[in-house]
């Protein structure tokens, strides 16, 4: 999928509103296409970019909430393994139409899980589709599935800065090393970085402070960013 991808495994849990920016910080700062794996410091929900909190809101557990950047539904991050696959704007792969990156991406996930031991995982096809707001109770086309059991799936925001893939896999239990093999199965290069890149760690404040933590932008998608 390309020739250099940076690989980012964040070491330690954050909240929500910090995961969000940082996944943004990425999106903004990176030369470099990225796989980025991180975690939550306690359990927390997500909900899509253009979802409607006021008619969500009594089917949510009591946990923290944020909106996402990008779209999909609403996701419940406990026991799940979350990641994001982020393309700078400007290259070619940034590109794609939205299908078929979401079908790119979820292909060469689905076959790193059946190399790691979870044989049947597929994408999902017209066959499988359900409507329901939770993301993982509804497959959507080229989501992962095995069998019947979604086991994947993410959204996606495309613009000028480039692409932003958030996915979560859930239903399995993945050892640290399957990061590392995947990100080698989708670039030629892979660059190891382990911290965030300069000027990184105050955008995420930034952004953290004046959107990811506002409940203006939890409410009503308004940030406080000029």
């Amino acid at each position: 999928m390309f020739d250099q991808l940076i690989f980012h495994h964040d070491p330690a849990p954050h909240d929500g509103a910090w995961n969000m920016a940082a996944d943004q910080a990425w999106l903004e700062m990176s030369p470099l296409p990225v796989l980025r794996v991180y975690r939550w410091e306690q359990p927390t929900v997500t909900i899509g970019y253009a979802q409607s909190l006021p008619k969500l809101a009594a089917a949510l557990p009591g946990w923290p909430v944020v909106r996402r950047w990008t779209g999909g539904g609403v996701v419940l991050h406990e026991n799940d393994f979350t990641y994001s696959v982020i393309v700078p704007g400007g290259h070619p792969w940034a590109e794609t139409r939205p299908l078929d990156s979401y079908q790119l991406i979820h292909d060469s996930l689905a076959r790193a899980l059946v190399d790691a031991g979870f044989a049947g995982c597929r994408l999902a096809g017209p066959e499988d589709l359900i409507e329901n707001p939770f993301c993982f109770v509804a497959p959507a086309l080229h989501d992962v599935v095995r069998g019947k059991m979604k086991i994947a799936g993410a959204g996606q925001r495309r613009g000028k800065l480039g692409l932003l893939h958030q996915g979560s896999v859930q239903q399995v239990a993945l050892k640290d090393d399957f990061w590392p093999r995947w990100a080698a199965q989708m670039a030629g290069t892979v660059l190891l970085q382990p911290d965030m890149l300069p000027g990184m760690p105050e955008r995420v404040h930034e952004l953290t402070e004046k959107r990811y933590r506002l409940s203006s932008w939890l409410d009503e998608r308004e940030d406080e960013l000029k």
